[in-house]
């Protein structure tokens, strides 16, 4: 079988970006800004073409990227025979050594192949066979930070295999070391952002913050900050063909690019324990003089009337009564009607009740994925005024 990458290929090569689901545009236009080629956006993900110095870049720099795996080989298997004969056939020491780590993670969506970690499993067993063959050695297993990392798709009798370049998911940037049960991911946050719109030069408010993180990330965006720069490794770096002095000038060029520039961000919570947890992330993020944490109710929030974008994560009902649900919902509409004029106002809620509540007709719906729960991102332009008036001032009847 001939493998798509291997470490003697000095030139570019195909990789995968995956992301949530929702977010695939806003990735695919951050990979052409940061010199991706041949994109092509699919569900979850990105597909993009670039060197070995991109796919550092990406790991570094990308907001809304998960994971960046390189395919290496794609064969189908009608059994676990079938699967097991032809992992064993790929000249694995192109990659790894008997001294190496492995890790390997599958993803299934086959009627022949039902259970990922036998998958994975049978996987391991063909490499290390191979090796044990060969060597009289087999190389370990490590699940915290391998050498090597595959990770499996199946799809019905299609395998393919990819080499996943990130290690943990980039969502860990590693500047959250107090959050809430059930935190956003910084992915998501990241995302919500830019979906929004939302420029470095107008405000921004997080009026129901949680840890921050949509704060937070928004600072990132705002000021050049690399979100992988809190990253202590990615397992590229243990990769036989890592280029340290690579790595390093591509680090030292996206540090050289970060901004000291007042950004009026707002991060709010009715909880003073939740607060404090925000402030304790802003501090670690290093944005703690961008954003602005604050302890009050929503709804006692008086905002600027020059306008801005306000992002809220108010609780979706999975903990509350419908009744409540509808009743909290209608309480958010009318406080962004009476308070917010002139402001673009965005709501990710995965409560259909909630979003007939709120009183307000969304500008904009975009289906989302928060988790598991599948949610709708809410635009809302609420203008000082009719809308027909603010669009066209020179309507308006003159006294």
């Amino acid at each position: 079988m001939n493998l798509k990458y291997d470490y003697s290929h000095k030139g570019d090569f195909e990789m995968k970006v995956t992301t949530f689901f929702g977010l695939e545009e806003i990735l695919a236009k951050e990979l052409l800004h940061l010199g991706g080629k041949e994109i092509t956006p699919f569900k979850r993900g990105v597909s993009v073409v670039g060197d070995i110095g991109f796919l550092y870049k990406i790991n570094l720099c990308s907001h809304t990227a998960l994971k960046i795996v390189i395919p290496i080989i794609k064969f189908n298997a009608n059994n676990e025979n079938e699967f097991y004969d032809n992992i064993k056939k790929i000249d694995w020491e192109r990659f790894i050594s008997v001294t190496d780590s492995i890790m390997i993670e599958s993803v299934l969506n086959s009627d022949l192949f039902t259970h990922s970690l036998f998958v994975s499993q049978k996987a391991k067993d063909a490499i290390v066979d191979r090796f044990r063959e060969r060597t009289g050695k087999r190389p370990d297993v490590d699940l915290i930070f391998p050498a090597f990392k595959l990770y499996i798709h199946v799809f019905k009798n299609e395998v393919t295999i990819n080499l996943d370049s990130s290690g943990d998911p980039l969502y860990k940037r590693g500047y959250r070391s107090d959050i809430n049960d059930a935190p956003m991911k910084e992915v998501l946050a990241a995302g919500l952002v830019k979906l929004s719109g939302w420029e470095r030069h107008i405000e921004l408010i997080d009026g129901m913050c949680g840890a921050g993180t949509i704060a937070i990330e928004a600072a990132l965006w705002a000021n050049n900050i690399p979100p992988g720069y809190y990253r202590p490794n990615f397992t590229f770096m243990k990769w036989h063909n890592y280029d340290e002095k690579l790595f390093e000038t591509i680090y030292e060029s996206c540090i050289s690019k970060i901004k000291n520039e007042p950004v009026n961000i707002i991060a709010n919570d009715i909880d003073e324990l939740t607060v404090k947890k925000a402030i304790t992330n802003t501090k670690n993020a290093k944005v703690d003089d961008v954003v602005t944490c604050v302890n009050h109710s929503f709804f006692d929030l008086n905002p600027s009337r020059k306008g801005g974008v306000v992002i809220l994560n108010p609780p979706y009902g999975e903990r509350l009564e419908v009744q409540e649900i509808e009743k909290l919902y209608k309480e958010i509409g009318n406080k962004l009607k009476k308070d917010f004029q002139n402001y673009n106002a965005w709501i990710i809620t995965s409560s259909p009740e909630a979003i007939k509540s709120i009183g307000l007709r969304p500008s904009r719906k975009i289906q989302i994925y928060n988790g598991s729960l599948e949610c709708r991102y809410l635009k809302f332009e609420l203008y000082g005024g009719s809308k027909k008036a603010s669009k066209n001032p020179d309507t308006m009847v003159k006294k």
